[in-house]
């Protein structure tokens, strides 16, 4: 057994409701989301999935956590489209045939806070798991919840707050964390790179006035400069270039900069203000046959639900009334449902 750190990607659910001038585009209604979710699970497992040409994601499970205000489950993905050969790594021999419409199995977990509407999912070890792809993989399914959704509107007319079908949740990425935040998270820096591109008046920046003129003198001009600064101190030098980073950020030298370096993690990363993005780490660990402790991945999750959310703050719609458990609502997502999957039974039988 071995214990590796594991990221964690974090994400933002609004439920949007809108009305004469009134819009509410930053609040969340938890039961809308836990519906969709909860119907798309009655699917038979083969309709619930959506694949391209080269991906496919599934959901494996949705269910109430311990707390009250989290529920938790696992998206399943695959990556398919290309015929490959199996082989023994230790031995090098061929094992068998991965066919183009086959591909590996994995289960990423995830939580999403009812009160608020972060999610927070495992980085996928396959690669697959996108935003885009989890707001495509709900899209196909949205109409399920279509009935809910009507259901609403007719109790909250009065209130004259409306969910529209088109738009009945919106799933988004978090707003990157500040660069000097980031740049705390390394161990040790390997080196920063600075660059002026060719509209910059570079004689104003000091460290490039000299080359400037040798380049001038010898008919170049036009030209971006890219300095590059490397960490031969064999030190972190952390706290050293956050402090010179501060600086020049202040003082807008610089049209782009970037930091690489090791992560608190062991990870090696180059970090830019465009790549910057919410990321989370947990520790988990792994048992001999490299799978992690769902335990730990559910319980690092909710630290940072309970401890770290980024959310706190964000409310329900205000003078909202919910459709909670309703019996004719239910029997028309009942009735979407069996279609679906005899959809899907009929076609089946006319490819067999």
């Amino acid at each position: 057994m071995t214990t590796r750190n594991v990221t964690i990607k974090a994400y933002e659910f609004c439920t949007p409701k809108f009305g004469g001038d009134i819009q509410y585009e930053k609040v969340y209604d938890h039961e809308l989301i836990d519906k969709l979710f909860e119907s798309i699970l009655k699917l038979d497992k083969p309709k619930r999935k959506y694949k391209n040409e080269t991906v496919s994601i599934n959901l494996g499970d949705f269910k109430q956590s311990y707390d009250a205000n989290i529920v938790e489950g696992h998206f399943i993905t695959a990556r398919h489209g290309k015929r490959q050969t199996q082989i023994d790594i230790d031995t090098q021999e061929e094992i068998g045939k991965i066919e183009k419409h086959h591909g590996v199995e994995n289960e990423v977990y995830f939580m999403i806070d009812r009160r608020t509407g972060l999610l927070l999912v495992q980085e996928d070890y396959n690669k697959v798991f996108t935003r885009k792809l989890l707001h495509t993989f709900l899209h196909s399914h949205k109409e399920i919840i279509y009935p809910y959704i009507e259901k609403y509107n007719d109790i909250n007319k009065e209130a004259i707050s409306k969910i529209h079908k088109r738009s009945c949740y919106r799933l988004m990425t978090l707003p990157p964390i500040d660069f000097l935040e980031k740049l705390k998270g390394f161990k040790k820096i390997k080196s920063a790179t600075l660059t002026l591109d060719d509209a910059t008046e570079k004689r104003n920046v000091d460290v490039s006035s000299i080359l400037d003129k040798e380049l001038e003198q010898n008919d170049t001009e036009d030209y971006d400069l890219e300095i590059k600064i490397k960490n031969k101190t064999g030190g972190s030098m952390v706290k050293v270039f956050e402090k010179y980073f501060s600086a020049i950020i202040e003082q807008q030298k610089y049209d782009s900069y970037s930091i690489e370096g090791e992560l608190k993690n062991g990870k090696t990363k180059k970090i830019s203000p465009e790549t910057v993005t919410r990321d989370f780490y947990i520790s988990v660990v792994f048992n001999s046959n490299g799978e992690p402790s769902i335990q730990d991945i559910f319980r690092g999750m909710e630290k940072i639900i309970l401890r770290e959310n980024l959310l706190l703050g964000k409310t329900s719609t205000p003078n909202s009334i919910m459709v909670g458990e309703n019996s004719e609502v239910e029997e028309k997502i009942k009735k979407i449902i069996a279609s679906k999957n005899q959809n899907k039974a009929s076609e089946e039988r006319k490819t067999s």
